[in-house]
């Protein structure tokens, strides 16, 4: 399954780094797990933008685009197989001063509980969410993103 973050922000480069590669790591993580036919792109956009553009950048519902599509944005084509998008927006005015460790957690539990969503979308048949959230879930312990206790 191809994983991605796509980041909205107003963060400074270096916190845009931090989640960037987070996005790196969890991509080569579910590089090569499948959950089911009927979802193999997953991406969540991560909208964290100052109160003055916020009206700008509002959270989308979640989009499930099933089969091949090719897609044109902003002059770009791009294909997608059984893909789905989900929105997370974070304010911005809660992590713009977090350092590294606070912000990927953060990060984290916003895709953790946005992920839940998945279970709502109704083309989405054949999908094993509960094995797609253990895994995750396990793997972001493991890296000490998050706390068991919390989840």
């Amino acid at each position: 399954m191809t994983f991605g973050i796509a980041q909205y922000t107003n963060l400074t480069q270096e916190k845009n780094n931090w989640i960037n590669d987070l996005s790196n790591e969890l991509k080569l993580f579910f590089e090569n797990k499948n959950y089911g036919k009927d979802l193999n792109e997953l991406y969540f956009g991560l909208i964290t933008v100052e109160p003055e553009f916020d009206q700008f950048f509002k959270k989308k519902r979640p989009r499930y685009k099933p089969g091949e599509r090719t897609s044109n944005l902003d002059g770009i084509e791009f294909n997608t197989n059984n893909c789905a998008e989900i929105d997370c927006k974070i304010e911005f005015n809660q992590i713009s001063d977090l350092g590294k460790d606070k912000l990927i957690k953060k990060v984290c539990e916003e895709i953790l509980a946005e992920s839940e969503c998945l279970k709502r979308l109704s083309k989405l048949k054949n999908f094993e969410f509960e094995s797609f959230k253990n895994d995750l879930i396990k793997y972001l312990i493991e890296k000490k993103y998050v706390e068991e206790k919390i989840l």
